[in-house]
């Protein structure tokens, strides 16, 4: 996962290759990794767009960036990780806002999630009046961070999904394949140690 994309390939005791593939729209014919890139990373712009929450594929960029850059920025899937604690603020150097000396800025993101949680609810009161038999539900800030997040997280799920399920291989096949494996070993343990003390 980088700043605007997430790099996806499958490694199962050999790279897959692909012998085709298409990049804006020209075709290109030759052994190549196969790899799926899609647009969502740390630096993925959040939108609330006709009640819906949208995880990029525009970029905050490294200027302004996100809003805990101290730079102007607009809200990125960092800033909703920084706002639910995932990113520790102590544990980065001191190289946000204008001089590049300062901290990440976890109060203006809370403050832009506090602007766009009231969006959301607003929208959400507007549903009830607008909607026979809606009922409004009340969102808090860290609510709206985790949304966007789920949001992320399932953008990224769907190229591992096409590397791996879409080509009929099943994690959970793996699983059993990686227990069956180990009771083998242990049978065999067990049945060299017999035959070493008997």
């Amino acid at each position: 996962m980088g700043g605007t994309s997430t790099d996806v390939s499958r490694y199962s005791g050999h790279l897959e290759l692909v012998f085709e593939s298409e990049t804006s729209g020209v075709t290109i014919q030759a052994p190549q990794l196969d790899i799926n890139t899609v647009a969502a990373g740390g630096g993925s712009r959040l939108f609330f767009c006709s009640g819906l929450f949208v995880v990029g594929p525009e970029s905050v960029g490294a200027h302004p960036g996100p809003v805990c850059y101290r730079k102007g920025g607009e809200l990125a899937v960092t800033d909703a990780n920084l706002l639910l604690g995932r990113i520790v603020p102590s544990m980065f150097p001191k190289i946000f806002g204008p001089d590049a000396n300062e901290p990440l800025d976890v109060e203006a993101t809370k403050l832009a999630f506090d602007k766009l949680t009231k969006e959301v609810n607003a929208f959400e009161m507007l549903q009830q009046e607008t909607r026979k038999g809606y009922i409004a539900r009340h969102f808090t800030p860290e609510q709206v961070a985790i949304g966007f997040v789920q949001v992320a997280n399932e953008t990224m799920c769907r190229p591992i999904r096409s590397l791996t399920e879409a080509k009929g291989y099943c994690r959970q096949l793996r699983k059993v394949q990686r227990r069956l494996s180990r009771s083998e070993v242990t049978k065999t343990s067990r049945l060299e140690t017999f035959l070493t003390t008997g």
